[in-house]
């Protein structure tokens, strides 16, 4: 018998506990004696037994309320009970199984008859245990298999808008420059311009569809070392100076020079994009986008201190609602904020930055209030002194 099947006996008579428990140690089981109910109720606390061998007439406690307290927890109401009891209790041992109680034993014990019930109710455990497992499992998967479906329709509904709709536009569009002759100049430039950015709107759904795909199936991998968030934000302030531009839009950077994540490059890169792609999506005409990024050192809070990157992006939009940041990072969701200047939002890129940054290990979130703009942040891990000089050596 394996060891690891632990067997709690109850009897407030010692020589009883003490027989049982050299029978059951010779045959390979983990062993806790107990005198009294209530000593064994503390013991169940400390070890949760795989069977109770259980006397019936005990003083104070007898075996019946311990096995009521047992079957009214959750977390011991499936440990099989074994009533030990004499030849005279066999009429009470009908009550015991109507309180729950799986068989019982008579005393004195027949070594063969005792080890052949014990062995059956371990087994009748395991298998209900595995059964159990096995629910839930299925549980997980179907509650899965639901969402997936959700997911496809979600889907199918935008395949069926967000890329039919602009996909026939720029056919319509298209039909026109090639059969239209009387077309002035300005008009065909116009077209040209509009059949360009639907069909970057569309190449950019494509893509977030295919990284959250990516994502979801393991199929994205991340590789962490320190990265320069200076070096980063002006590049990515550099990629959206023209659209800022076209909306009069200001960036204001107040970045430490000496901030270094140790991150995915890649992963930090897009998420800080986002961040900036959507402050320029929201804010009006005019305002001002401010980066913020400065090295923090966290509290304990119960964990040892961690010095973090952390990272702000403030716009001066019409901030969110609180159902808006309820659903912020979901997947599929359009926000009761639009973009100030016609731009498209695929409702996709917040679950993306939301997937890579548990990847990393990072926090992200949002503050807002209604009216007042809102502030996307993200804690990255700050990069050792040792890290960045593995780096240093590593590029030499």
């Amino acid at each position: 018998m394996e060891q690891s099947n632990h067997i709690l006996i109850v009897d407030d008579v010692q020589e009883n506990v003490n027989l049982l428990g050299v029978m059951l140690q010779r045959r390979g089981f983990g062993v806790t004696q107990c005198l009294s109910g209530a000593e064994a109720l503390l013991a169940i606390e400390k070890q949760i037994p795989d069977l109770i061998l259980l006397d019936i007439s005990m003083p104070e406690m007898d075996g019946f309320e311990v096995t009521r307290r047992l079957k009214h927890s959750p977390i011991t109401r499936d440990i099989p009970v074994l009533f030990l009891t004499a030849f005279s209790d066999k009429k009470r041992v009908v009550e015991g199984f109507d309180l729950g109680g799986v068989d019982y034993i008579t005393k004195p014990y027949n070594a063969q008859e005792l080890f052949a019930r014990i062995k059956t109710h371990l087994e009748l455990k395991h298998t209900k245990d595995l059964m159990q497992e096995r629910n839930q499992e299925l549980q997980e998967l179907n509650e899965k298999l639901h969402q997936l479906n959700l997911d496809k329709n979600e889907l199918l509904g935008i395949v069926a808008h967000d890329l039919k709709s602009p996909l026939s536009a720029i056919r319509g569009l298209a039909e026109a420059l090639v059969h239209d002759e009387e077309l002035s100049q300005t008009t065909r430039k116009e077209f040209e311009h509009t059949i360009l950015t639907t069909s970057d709107r569309m190449f950019t759904l494509i893509a977030e569809l295919l990284s959250v795909n990516a994502i979801e199936r393991g199929g994205f991998a991340q590789e962490r070392a320190p990265v320069s968030l200076s070096e980063m934000f002006q590049d990515i302030v550099q990629q959206y100076s023209k659209q800022a531009a076209s909306k009069q839009l200001q960036f204001t950077l107040e970045v430490e020079p000496t901030a270094i994540a140790f991150a995915d490059k890649f992963s930090l890169h897009q998420i800080c994009e986002n961040f900036i792609s959507n402050a320029l999506k929201y804010s009006p005409h005019g305002k001002t986008v401010t980066v913020r990024v400065k090295t923090v050192l966290l509290p304990a809070n119960g964990q040892p201190e961690h010095t973090v990157i952390r990272i702000e992006v403030q716009d001066e939009g019409p901030g969110l609602s609180e159902d808006d940041k309820i659903r912020l990072f979901g997947k599929f969701q359009r926000l009761s904020a639009r973009p100030t200047g016609g731009e498209h939002s695929t409702g996709l890129g917040l679950s993306i930055v939301k997937k890579l940054a548990d990847a990393m290990g990072a926090d992200v979130g949002c503050n807002s209030t209604l009216g007042n703009g809102a502030t996307f942040f993200l804690e990255v891990a700050a990069a050792t002194h040792e890290q960045i000089a593995e780096m240093s050596v590593a590029a030499t």
